[in-house]
């Protein structure tokens, strides 16, 4: 099986970043749902807008699947996997999340 996966960057308009691993590729609600942003939105207060980076890869062999817990935290300490191609980038989506507390989005 192939495993398909997500680098996500947030950034706020405040300049506040972050940064994190995801299975699968993460629709907006996915991204609003998780750790990496709900700790964001702790740090940054009041924040007009968050700019969200989504790099989705597929590594491995075989007919794909999301990555699961074990096979995130296994990438996570494999990064160079990324570096040298092995994990074949399949798509890079930006937009931006507006009012977070309202979760209003702008694809860009």
């Amino acid at each position: 099986m192939s495993k398909i996966f997500s680098i996500i960057g947030l950034e706020t308009n405040t300049g506040i970043r972050d940064a994190g691993i995801m299975s699968g590729i993460p629709e907006v609600d996915d991204i609003q749902r998780s750790n990496l942003y709900t700790e964001l939105l702790e740090d940054c207060g009041a924040s007009e807008y968050i700019a969200v980076t989504v790099k989705s890869f597929r590594y491995g062999h075989g007919p794909p699947e999301p990555a699961g817990a074990e096979d995130l935290n296994w990438i996570a300490l494999h990064r160079e996997l990324i570096e040298t191609g092995e994990a074949v980038e399949l798509q890079t989506s930006r937009l931006a999340i507006l009012y977070p507390d309202l979760g209003m989005q702008l694809n860009m």
